[in-house]
């Protein structure tokens, strides 16, 4: 059969806001508030089992749920957990409050995609949340601003200003690559800068200087040789778990543009002091931290330093200092320290200070450094390098030690070039074994590195000293006065000892300042031991290295 009508079903409707306005609608009618786009269900008689007399509205397209969430309340079904004076009156809050409460950078726009040039975006967040006329200045905007895990792609620098916190989702998880040379990926930038407008670094005070500005869980790559980040007058910050990431490789054009982080002080009293960089990553770069400015109190702690021509430099573009004034210039880097860091295939010094004391090397690793891309035997430079006085290495220890100092084979053809050279009080950390003691006259056991022709220093050796196979142990110290000028040296050894009298001086020590690869430079410290204990004895000796050095060239070069 042909259909030949179709009937509409229709529903009551009206105005919301006009005349009455809605009216109670029947149990289960439907009712249309045409204008407000609102729809409406009669809840039924309390006879038919409704709670209560009324109409109930249902969503729809038009509806704003934002506006209608507004109860939420954290864990509202745990019995136990109060939010507010009591159970019947809980801390209600709307669903746009609850989401406020964390911050993503995928609300102002940005993607981490690839195709995205985040520059803009990156930069108006930043501004929005920390430079806003509105809050800057207040707690309430040292907000967190959060990166999702992605590739954000930057043509220019990103200032940072004072409490600017950007964390990621970890590094090589939430990435910011530049591949646009020339620029200065991060630059922090006092607080007079306004939005879309940093203010010149030439007017920071210490009020305004940039401060408290974290970063964590990011990598900041840059495929150009530009800098990653610049400190301007920066204290009081936090780095953490960052990632600084280029592509430096060794043998690569070494230019001063290749930096991982620059520090810089405006003066004498706007200075770039108390920052912390805590389990970062500096890899690919001509060099991982630079300054020549007399930034103070700054750490890294659990980092890795990997594939650099220098590692930590500090004073290296400064000539002299300049302490008649407060230039900023006055002293160099000081009281700055590195602890439990890693140092891995570094072509020139790990550390090079030129001017500044005060800063400490402590318990820190290195491995591959100083020898221009070559192998451990083959060294070209220190691992750490202290042209003034007052810088210390503390319990550090260097693969270079056991390669160079009591491996035979290097002994007569490769320089045991120092794992520290300059002026230093240093503590090494590895205690060396040697196990086959035997009897017989004077013979090279193990060397010391005695600096470029040889530096005034002395050596303390802290050893233990067990026969295996008669009762003697020999506990003490030997001590290596080494006099540059004249290159003569003097050995003493003060001991203790438990055993039989007769082998209590059986074993004893002497020292020789060598030129090992024939180059008519004096470079090593032999240390020879002769032994007259029973031939068949087999001993073993333990030490420890303790080190002071006077200058060696007051110009650092």
């Amino acid at each position: 059969m042909a259909v030949v009508q179709i009937s509409r079903i229709q529903i009551r409707r009206g105005q919301k806001n006009a005349g009455s306005g809605l009216p109670q609608l029947a149990s289960g009618e439907l009712g249309w508030a045409v204008d407000t786009q609102e729809l409406f269900i009669g809840n039924g008689s309390v006879a038919e089992g409704s709670p209560a007399v009324g109409n109930t509205k249902v969503l729809t397209q038009f509806d704003n749920i934002f506006a209608l969430a507004d109860s939420y309340t954290y864990r509202k079904d745990d019995e136990f957990l109060l939010t507010g004076g009591d159970v019947a009156s809980p801390v209600l809050r709307t669903l746009q409050d609850r989401l406020d409460d964390r911050v993503s950078v995928r609300s102002f726009g940005l993607t981490g995609k690839t195709a995205q040039n985040a520059t803009v975006r990156l930069q108006a967040a930043i501004d929005q949340l920390y430079l806003n006329d509105a809050l800057k200045g207040t707690a309430q905007s040292r907000v967190i601003l959060h990166l999702e895990p992605g590739e954000y792609i930057i043509d220019g620098p990103i200032s940072l200003p004072p409490y600017a916190t950007l964390v990621g989702a970890g590094s090589d998880k939430t990435i910011i690559r530049t591949v646009t040379a020339g620029v200065d990926m991060f630059t922090t930038v006092n607080s007079s800068s306004i939005v879309g407008t940093p203010a010149s670094n030439a007017g920071t005070t210490t009020i305004t200087q940039p401060k408290n500005i974290r970063l964590e869980g990011i990598t900041l790559e840059t495929t150009v040789g530009n800098k990653a980040l610049v400190l301007n007058n920066c204290k009081d910050s936090i780095f953490k778990d960052v990632k600084f990431k280029g592509t430096w490789q060794s043998g690569g054009t070494v230019a001063t543009t290749d930096v991982a982080v620059e520090m810089n002080s405006l003066s004498g009293t706007v200075e770039t002091k108390n920052n912390t960089f805590e389990n970062c990553v500096f890899e690919g770069f001509a060099y991982a931290v630079i300054s020549d400015w007399d930034i103070h109190n700054n750490t890294w702690t659990s980092c890795n330093f990997n594939t650099l021509q220098w590692g930590i430099t500090f004073g290296a573009g400064l000539i002299t200092l300049n302490a008649a004034d407060s230039s900023g210039k006055e002293v160099g880097p000081y009281n700055n320290s590195w602890t439990g860091c890693q140092f891995n295939d570094i072509n020139k010094n790990a550390v090079y200070i030129k001017f500044g004391q005060g800063n400490k090397s402590e318990r820190n690793f290195y491995k591959m450094v100083g020898t221009n891309g070559g192998p451990e035997q083959t060294p070209t430079d220190a691992v750490i390098k202290y042209s003034v006085p007052s810088n210390t290495s503390i319990e550090d220890n260097f693969t270079r030690t056991a390669v160079l100092s009591y491996t035979p084979g290097y002994w007569t053809t490769n320089a045991y070039l120092p794992e520290i050279e300059g002026a230093v009080y240093a503590e090494f950390g590895e205690t060396h074994v040697l196990n086959t003691i035997t009897s017989g006259p004077a013979q090279k056991r193990f060397r010391l590195p005695g600096e470029v022709d040889i530096a005034n220093q002395q050596f303390d050796l802290e050893y233990m000293l067990t026969s295996r196979n008669y009762t003697a142990m020999r506990s003490g110290i030997i001590n290596v006065t080494v006099n540059g000028n004249d290159k003569t040296l003097a050995v003493t050894d003060s001991y203790d000892y438990i055993g039989t009298s007769t082998y209590e001086s059986a074993i004893t020590f002497s020292a020789l300042i060598q030129d090992a690869d024939s180059d008519t430079i004096d470079e090593s410290i032999d240390i020879l031991v002769a032994s007259d204990m029973p031939g068949d004895d087999l001993s073993q000796l333990q030490f420890k290295i303790k080190n002071r050095k006077t200058i060696i060239d007051a110009t650092g070069e």
